[in-house]
């Protein structure tokens, strides 16, 4: 399967796509509030009712951040056999689950159709898009598919369970208290795709921030790190600035990605919500933020969002990556792992200024 997971050694070089939204509709409720029925066990609008078969089964696995949603049942992704190789699947019981920042909840459709952030436009430069079929080798972020509403394992809320037609993938994607699921990690027991952040060039341009997701339905990001980001010739500032560990599977530590802060924002609450919320991430963590030599301790903390997760604060100013954040890049282009641009800063949007954070 592709691999942007090809990734990074220490700083080698992604391929680069571009991505464009893909319209898909609305097929079940996902999280409360919604209508229950249609897209869960037992039957939905198309009239796929009674059996399991093809039903897609979600569990539940221990992970370094937590209890997190995995694939369950035989797999995801059946290959069958031929006269030289078994039947299998690309993606195995206890695979991890993501969802993406850049795919909008159907929590907030507010009467429109659905428009997935995370499409299946193939880059013809790059070979590969966002996502795909499972078994499709021009998917970074295959799609958990399902061919009948899915079914929940242990733990797992049947109610939080749903699904969503993708005309572009021309089948059901399962979705987990309204966000669609992804895949990625191909075996169990990897969690390689954790916190991965993928901006512009020369990562993969999804502008996304990639999260296993815990039972509850929340993103589970594990304990956030902040550190300082030194300027350098690249950089939009001329002082030292916070930035936040991501992408842990890359390298021990993972890469620095600078933070801003918003003047849209009260002190300890958020303002940055939906459209807002893709452009400029929050800052997440499942628990009181670690940090690095330079930054002030006492200066960190945590709030709770609208939807559940926690955001980290400096000095009582929610924190953000910018979705459009530029890597820095060594002599040969490839990304480096101690620092970003800080290309946000100054931008002016959804009623106020993004700026980089002093420690």
């Amino acid at each position: 399967m592709k691999i942007s997971k090809m990734m990074l050694g220490v700083g080698a070089a992604l391929l680069l796509s571009v991505v464009a939204p893909a319209t898909v509709s609305y097929a079940s409720p996902g999280s409360p509030g919604h209508d229950a029925g249609s897209g869960h066990k037992g039957g939905d609008h198309h009239g796929r009712h009674g059996s399991d078969h093809g039903a897609t089964v979600v569990s539940i696995e221990s992970s370094p951040y937590g209890p997190v949603l995995v694939v369950g049942g035989a797999g995801a992704g059946f290959v069958p056999a031929t006269s030289t190789t078994p039947a299998a699947y690309n993606f195995p019981a206890g695979s991890s689950l993501y969802i993406a920042t850049i795919d909008p909840s159907m929590n907030d459709l507010d009467g429109h159709s659905y428009q997935a952030g995370c499409t299946t436009v193939v880059d013809a430069s790059a070979g590969f898009a966002c996502t795909g079929s499972p078994v499709a080798d021009t998917s970074d972020w295959p799609a958990l598919t399902t061919e009948r509403p899915p079914i929940a394992g242990p733990g797992v809320s049947q109610w939080l369970l749903g699904e969503v037609y993708r005309a572009d993938l021309g089948t059901f994607q399962v979705t987990y208290a309204g966000r669609p699921l992804y895949l990625f990690d191909a075996g169990p027991n990897s969690f390689f795709g954790a916190n991965f952040f993928e901006s512009v060039a020369p990562l993969p341009p999804w502008h996304t921030a990639w999260y296993l997701v815990a039972p509850s339905g929340v993103a589970a990001p594990g304990i956030a790190n902040l550190e300082i980001e030194s300027p350098t010739a690249q950089t939009t500032y001329t002082s030292a600035v916070v930035g936040a560990e991501m992408l842990p599977g890359v390298a021990p530590g993972g890469a620095a990605i600078t933070v801003y802060s918003f003047s849209g924002d009260s002190p300890w609450r958020s303002q940055c919500n939906r459209s807002c919320a893709r452009d400029f991430i929050p800052l997440l963590t499942s628990g009181p933020p670690t940090v690095a030599a330079g930054i002030n301790a006492l200066g960190v903390g945590v709030i709770e969002r609208h939807d559940g997760t926690n955001q980290v604060t400096y000095d009582g100013h929610p924190l953000y990556i910018y979705s459009q954040e530029q890597p820095a890049v060594d002599g040969s282009g490839n990304p480096l792992l101690t620092g970003s641009v800080g290309n946000g800063n100054g931008i002016q949007a959804f009623g106020g200024t993004f700026s980089v954070v002093s420690p």
